[in-house]
């Protein structure tokens, strides 16, 4: 079983979804944390208690703020700040960093998402170019019930701005924070599933080292039997690398289960292992 270290580390290792900018939003990359102080002690790290029945995205905000707080370049001052009107939440800022050789102040928002590459519906946008509208609308999560545009869309038109408004600019105030020399920038990470036929797609605007493994059809899944071993995973465990576990199952065993989790609308994540003793990540999703 995968302990906090080990989704800690799966969650430092989660690739950005595109590199530097797209629509004109800044990615704040992992990689700008400096945890070269911690080299010898990282075994010795105290990692944060998160509940056993915490989503994962939560999870993941956890793991983002213990980045800051471990870092030796960036100073935390604010995180999931909510903003009021009245009694009214307008909404909540994820973190506002400093950093601390410069003095520049981030406001950065977080968004962890897993997604199949999908082609076929289009969803506009106000934001994006034609292009970027067409390809990007391929990328929906693995229950086809969230997709990249609206949640691009709504941090362009509604979490960003935010930090424009008059309530949030008093609620920093009172923080001893000024929003006059504020940069925004998102850390939107991700893994993504293609199908096994576009391994040589070109995939624009999308950074490549998110492609994490592959997605196949209920049906599909159901005629590639092999006598492989399986390993059916709890979304807990969705982000770290495959590794044998407790529980294993044949291809007749995962399909019963793989059926009952599509019938209760959840498309879940299986590893596989090979002879070599490697391991392939796939989800199986519903027919369409």
């Amino acid at each position: 079983m995968s302990s906090h270290l080990d989704r800690f580390r799966a969650f430092c290792q989660t690739a950005s979804f595109w590199q530097g900018k797209l629509a004109g939003v800044q990615q704040f990359q992992l990689s700008n944390f400096d945890f070269s102080h911690l080299a010898d002690s990282s075994h010795s790290l105290v990692l944060p208690n998160i509940p056993v029945d915490t989503v994962l995205g939560k999870r993941a905000e956890f793991f983002f703020q213990f980045c800051v707080e471990q870092s030796s370049n960036y100073e935390l001052l604010v995180a999931n700040e909510q903003i009021f009107q009245g009694k009214t939440t307008l909404g909540e800022l994820d973190y506002i960093l400093l950093e601390r050789s410069t003095g520049q102040l981030i406001h950065v928002e977080l968004v962890y998402k897993f997604y199949i590459y999908e082609p076929g519906k289009i969803h506009d946008s106000s934001n994006l170019s034609e292009r970027q509208n067409h390809e990007l609308s391929a990328y929906v999560g693995p229950n086809r019930r969230d997709y990249f545009i609206k949640k691009m869309d709504h941090l362009i038109s509604h979490q960003l701005p935010l930090l424009g408004r008059q309530e949030t600019a008093l609620r920093l105030a009172k923080l001893g924070i000024p929003v006059t020399n504020i940069k925004q920038q998102v850390c939107f990470l991700a893994h993504v599933f293609i199908p096994r036929s576009a391994w040589q797609n070109d995939f624009p605007f999308l950074n490549k080292k998110c492609i994490v493994g592959y997605y196949m059809d209920e049906f599909a899944f159901a005629k590639a039997k092999t006598t492989n071993l399986y390993f059916l995973l709890e979304k807990k465990e969705w982000k770290i690398q495959p590794e044998s576990l407790q529980v294993e199952l044949s291809h007749e065993n995962a399909l019963e289960r793989v059926t009952e989790s599509l019938r209760r609308g959840f498309a879940p994540m299986l590893w596989m292992q090979l002879p070599d003793k490697s391991f392939e990540r796939f989800f199986v999703v519903a027919a369409v």
